[in-house]
C-alpha cells in the first residue's frame, strides 16, 4: 500500500473507532468540511498569492499543504507557489523553519524544492546539520520541521538527527519550543526558572512526534501521549498549547490529532468532534477557540491548521490529485 493510501486508511479507521459511524459517511463529512475550509482560505488570499496569518511565508506554505490535503484549490495553490517563489528569489526564505515549511509545501504540491527560486532548499537544510545531530541553531521546533522536510524530499535523515530530537524530550513526555531538555537546569516541564518562557507544549511535541514517526525512530523515554493527556481539555474535548492554561484551541487540537494519526494511535473520544465544533457551519472558517460559550472570530491560521488535522493527515503530506475549484461559501 502506498504512503498516501496508507495514511487515508489509518485516518478512516481512527474516525470509525472514535465516532462509531460508517467509514464512508465520516470520511465524506470530514472531506466536505475540509473543502469548505479551503474555500474560506481562497477568499482570504491576497493579490500577491500570499495567505498571511502568523507569518506570510510560513502560513502560505502551510496553506498549500492544507489545500493539497483537502484536494481542492488548485488555482490558489498556483498563486501561492508564485508568491513563495518570489520570496525565495528575494532571499526572504532565510531561516531553517521557513526553508522547511517551503519544502513541505513544494513536495505536497508536486514541485521540486531542489530548484526553486534559484535555490536548492533541501541542500541548504541538510548543510546545517551539526555533528551532534541538530539542524542549525534555531528553535527545536524548527529542527523537527527540518527532519520532516528532509523526509518529504526523499532523503534519509541521519540517525544522529533523530537521536538529538529523542534526547531532547522533557520528563513529562513533551518537548519545548526552544531548546532540548537539560537535566542540569530544567524541571519535568523543561522549564529552568523565571527567565525561561518556554515549557513543553503540544505544538512542538506534535511536530516532533510526526518527525520521529516519519524516520522510524520512536524509542522515546516517556510516551508523548501521556503529555497530550495532560493538556487535554475535558470541557470542550480538544487540546491546549501547554499546561499553563488548559483550554481547547483549533491549532493545538489539529496538531495533536496529526500526532495520533502519525503514530497510528486511536484518537481519544471527542477529539475530532472538538475540532469540528470550532468550524463555522456556513463560511467554512475555523475559530481559534471558544469565547465563553460562543465561537471566537473566524481565523485564517486556525483554518489552515485545522484542515489536515480534521483529515487525520500527518506530515509530510504527499502530492495527490487536486481540483482547481472550491465549494461556494458565504462570507463569514
Amino acid at each position: 500500500m502506498g504512503r498516501t493510501l496508507r495514511r487515508v486508511a489509518v485516518g478512516v479507521i481512527a474516525i470509525v473507532v472514535v465516532l462509531g459511524l460508517p467509514a464512508t459517511a465520516m470520511a465524506a463529512s470530514s472531506q466536505g468540511r475540509a473543502r469548505r475550509g479551503a474555500a474560506y482560505l481562497v477568499t482570504q488570499q491576497q493579490p500577491d498569492g500570499s495567505i498571511p496569518a502568523f507569518s506570510p511565508i510560513g502560513s502560505t506554505s502551510d496553506a498549500i499543504v492544507a489545500f493539497e490535503a483537502a484536494g481542492v484549490g488548485g488555482h490558489a495553490v498556483t498563486s501561492a507557489l508564485g508568491y513563495l517563489k518570489a520570496q525565495t528569489k528575494a532571499g526572504n526564505v532565510n531561516s531553517l523553519g521557513l526553508e522547511a515549511k517551503v519544502v513541505l509545501a513544494l513536495e505536497a504540491a508536486g514541485k521540486n524544492p531542489r530548484s526553486f527560486g534559484g535555490q536548492n532548499l533541501v541542500k541548504e537544510i541538510e548543510g546545517t546539520l551539526a555533528p551532534n545531530g541538530r539542524y542549525g541553531t534555531d528553535p527545536l521546533l524548527d529542527d523537527a520541521l527540518a527532519v520532516l522536510a528532509v523526509v518529504s524530499a526523499g532523503d534519509t535523515v541521519p540517525g544522529q538527527a533523530s537521536a538529538w530530537l529523542l534526547d531532547g524530550q522533557c520528563p513529562n513526555g513533551g518537548w519545548a519550543y526552544d531548546e532540548p531538555y537539560d537535566p542540569a537546569t530544567d524541571d519535568a516541564d523543561c522549564n529552568s526558572g523565571p527567565s525561561d518562557f518556554y515549557n513543553a507544549d503540544s505544538n512542538t511535541t506534535s511536530y516532533v512526534v510526526q518527525a520521529l514517526e516519519a524516520t522510524g525512530h520512536t524509542a522515546w523515554a516517556t510516551s508523548p501521549f501521556s503529555f497530550f493527556d495532560e493538556v487535554h481539555d475535558t470541557v470542550y474535548g480538544g487540546w491546549s498549547y501547554d499546561l499553563s492554561f488548559v483550554s481547547t484551541d483549533a491549532n493545538s487540537t489539529a496538531l495533536v490529532l496529526q500526532a495520533y494519526a502519525a503514530a497510528h494511535v486511536a484518537v481519544p473520544k471527542g477529539g475530532l468532534a472538538a475540532l469540528r465544533d470550532l468550524q463555522y457551519p456556513g463560511c467554512g472558517a475555523w475559530a481559534y477557540n471558544w469565547s465563553g460559550t460562543t465561537l471566537g472570530p473566524p481565523d485564517i491560521g486556525a483554518t489552515i491548521g485545522a484542515i489536515p488535522g480534521l483529515l487525520l493527515d500527518p506530515l509530510p503530506i504527499a502530492h495527490g490529485a487536486i481540483r482547481a475549484g472550491t465549494p461556494s461559501v458565504p462570507s463569514c
